[in-house]
């Protein structure tokens, strides 16, 4: 250590004797500003699940040793004279409810909230709440970790995954039976005996076949005046690691590898701890950073398994906006390999106890947190897209992102049930609408709904109540293994005039059940500055009868400043099955005008696209319509490039989901109780680099029941569809498809590293086949 870092230190000690000795009287204020501090987390609590009493178990500290003594495992270091006197076998954690008048039956969990205390819960596993290593698992959730004025805040909290054999009541406990405070935040092990220098006495009184993700509010990196109390775990994280710095880090607390012995004053012994992969944040950054602030911060962990002995454990930290839910770019994220046998795991046992500690020592603050999904209840996904009507139903994307004013524009929301233990009920849908958007219809449909398939209508009133640019609607239905899709679907347009181009944004919507909240993004789009706006109140398609003629009107308005220009001087242009005619001055006065076809002039299916020019060079919105004649049933869009998620090919036999979202669209503008059924028939998949090498692996289609078929030269049904509507239809068959259903690439060992390529082929029959 410099010399000038032994000054600064001395002298921040010194002040803080200082301090302590003219606020002395003041101290008992400090337990007030800790309940301000706790009232006010409660008054901004974010929307959260409320859940059960038996849904978590607050560990019995108590049993937990007596079961350590009954198996013959109550052995590592023990407590010593200094720690025992503030040490209580008590678990501060306990369970309120949020006060803020906006999240109302959000339940909370104050880990701790005083000096010297302990606190864990964990997911009751007799009641299914555990963490099962053989399936993808989200848990996401809030955190608070207080700001207590005048006190430095400590210790902090841990998300924790183990399979101590004490189970619900697991704590990280001395050879004596003391719950393991400060430093040790109540998962890794107790350094409290100066005079042991063996990592393996420490690593006993951790909470066994454990992995911690730290959540670290006060550097602990005293090597110098070692008193027992534990204050060097921090030491080696960095060589300008301040007091007042935080982390999150992580490793297992039962290691015994993890933990470096050292030699301090009088040579007492410490220990070190390993941090892998550590974040630290700084009051000494640009700008600063601090977990402690008052402020809820949002944690996302997502569990990925990579066969039966591994998987990868990714978190995301403050990844959500608070007040408006809307996802952040995280302001750390890490991702690790677990060694799932360090935790119990074995070819029988596939679950883990998974839940928080937390602890404070001389320092505290309150630890608080709220949960958002639990990972054995339910497992969803919410998906969005944005299609322009107005250009034949093709979809918005970051390079097709340019629509007219006053276009047609359709929001969808595919929500999909994976699992698990729970239904997925009382979904309400905050749905909210962008700048430059008006939403006037919606329907919602359950395709696999065993009372009604057909779209039901979203009732007029969630649109006419948009309360601060948010649309409210509770869904009709839950979601279930039974029922595991709901497809909302929001029609409007955009602004009728646009004299200079405008921006509709990305905006976030939230579907908040009783056993998960999750959302979706939408795709942002830009909308094309016009002078001259055209309208049509004609339907779109127009169905006609055979033999029959029709008028499809037009209006057209000038948007801009100075003079308007003759209406009757403008040009209508008119694109009929791609043939174009400059009908000339047909427009009146008034910016009326009517296109006339005749039954002669239309085939069963016709496209038809008209804009207006005028003298001074200004083009206005084209505007299409589909003329049908009789009804037809046909591809509408199709993706010409699909993608599969990228793997490594040296692990063994897995299935690779989609990548993005895949366009398939089949539009039918035949009568109403029309049937169309898509196959798909796959080639194999050949190595790029040589197009000679082929994939070991081939294309899947798994159904709703989660049987596989193999696409390998077969034509396999992906997709059937009755037409519940009068008007013309457009379905997009991948809508309903999960990360686990629908077309999937099933790969086996072995496969030569590089990018492979295919042919999918897709087909249209007019009738759903026999099964």
């Amino acid at each position: 250590m410099s010399r000038l870092n032994v000054f600064k230190k001395i002298t921040l000690i010194c002040i803080g004797i200082f301090l302590l000795i003219i606020n002395y009287p003041a101290t008992i204020i400090k337990a007030a500003d800790a309940n301000t501090d706790f009232q006010n987390a409660l008054a901004t609590t974010p929307k959260g699940l409320a859940w059960r009493d038996d849904d978590f178990t607050v560990a019995d500290f108590a049993k937990a040793y007596q079961n350590r003594v009954a198996n013959g495992t109550s052995d590592g270091n023990n407590s010593n004279t200094l720690v025992a006197q503030n040490a209580s076998r008590t678990n501060n954690a306990k369970i309120t409810q949020s006060t803020n008048p906006n999240t109302p039956n959000t339940s909370v969990i104050q880990m701790t909230n005083a000096t010297w205390q302990t606190g864990a819960v964990w997911g009751n596993m007799a009641n299914d709440n555990y963490f099962d290593t053989t399936h993808e698992q989200t848990a996401s959730m809030w955190i608070y970790f207080g700001r207590v004025s005048g006190v430095t805040p400590a210790d902090g909290m841990a998300f924790v995954l183990h399979n101590d054999p004490n189970g619900g009541d697991s704590i990280a406990l001395s050879g004596d039976g003391i719950p393991v405070n400060g430093q040790s935040l109540g998962v890794w092990g107790a350094d409290w005996q100066i005079k042991n220098d063996r990592p393996e006495q420490l690593s006993k009184t951790a909470i066994q076949k454990s992995w911690a993700l730290e959540f670290d509010t006060f550097s602990n990196f005293e090597t110098s005046n070692i008193t027992g109390e534990g204050n060097t775990f921090d030491n080696t994280i960095s060589s300008n690691l301040q007091r007042s710095d935080q982390h999150i880090a992580a490793n297992y607390p039962a290691d015994p590898t993890i933990y470096t012995n050292g030699t301090g004053n009088s040579g007492r012994n410490y220990f070190t701890m390993a941090h892998k992969q550590p974040n630290i944040f700084s009051t000494y950054a640009t700008p600063p950073t601090n977990l402690v602030d008052s402020k809820w911060h949002h944690i996302t962990i997502k569990w990925t398994p990579i066969n039966d002995a591994s998987g990868n454990l990714s978190y995301a930290y403050n990844d959500k906006n608070p007040t408006t839910g809307t996802p952040l770019t995280p302001q750390a994220q890490e991702t690790y390999l677990i060694d799932l046998p360090k935790l119990g795991i074995t070819s029988t046992n596939k679950k883990l106890y998974w839940g928080f500690t937390g602890s404070t020592g001389k320092n505290y603050q309150n630890n608080l947190i709220v949960f958002e999904s639990i990972p054995s209840f339910v497992d969803a996904e919410a998906k969005s897209a944005v299609y322009d009507d107005t250009q034949g139903g093709t979809q918005i994307t970051n390079s097709n992102n340019l629509v007219d004013p006053n276009a047609d524009i359709r929001y969808t929301y595919s929500l999909n049930y994976k699992g698990w233990t729970r239904t997925w009920n009382n979904i309400n849908a905050l749905m909210k609408v962008p700048d430059n958007v008006t939403f006037t219809s919606g329907t919602i449909t359950y395709p696999e709904s065993s009372t009604n398939k057909n779209p039901r209508p979203i009732p007029a009133e969630v649109f006419s109540n948009v309360t601060n640019s948010q649309l409210e609607y509770l869904l009709p239905e839950g979601l279930d293994p039974d029922s595991r899709n709901a497809q909302i679907e929001l029609k409007g347009h955009t602004v009728t005039k646009a004299p200079t181009q405008l921006t509709v944004p990305s905006v976030h919507s939230s579907f908040e059940g009783d056993n998960l909240i999750t959302g979706a993004d939408t795709q942002a789009f830009k909308i094309r500055a016009r002078k001259l706006s055209l309208e049509s109140s004609s339907p779109n398609p127009i169905t006609l009868k055979p033999h029959e003629s029709t008028t499809v009107p037009g209006k057209v308005t000038y948007v801009g400043t100075g003079s308007v220009p003759s209406f009757t001087t403008m040009n209508v242009y008119q694109t009929l099955n791609g043939t174009t005619t400059n009908l000339g001055k047909i427009v009146d006065s008034n910016g009326n005008f009517n296109l006339n076809f005749n039954a002669d002039q239309l085939n069963k299916i016709n496209t038809l696209s008209f804009y207006v020019t005028d003298s001074l060079g200004n083009t206005s919105n084209s505007i299409t319509r589909q003329i049908n004649v009789g009804g037809l049933l046909s591809f509408g869009y199709i993706q010409d490039q699909v993608l599969f998620k990228p793997t490594n090919g040296s692990f063994g036999n897995q299935i690779i989901p989609r990548k993005d979202n895949w366009q398939i669209d089949v539009v039918d503008s035949r009568e109403m109780g029309s049937n169309w059924t898509v196959q798909a028939k796959a080639s194999d998949l050949i190595l790029t680099e040589d197009l000679q090498t082929p994939l070991k692996g081939n294309l899947i289609y798994r159904d709703s029941s989660g049987k596989d078929h193999n696409l390998l030269n077969n034509a396999i049904n992906v997709a059937t569809h009755t037409k519940d509507i009068e008007e013309s239809q457009t379905k997009n068959i991948t809508d309903s498809w999960t990360t686990n259903s629908g077309i999937l690439l099933s790969m086996e060992n072995g496969n030569v590293e590089g990018s492979y390529q295919g042919e999918i082929q897709w087909i249209l029959l007019d009738s759903i086949p026999n099964i």
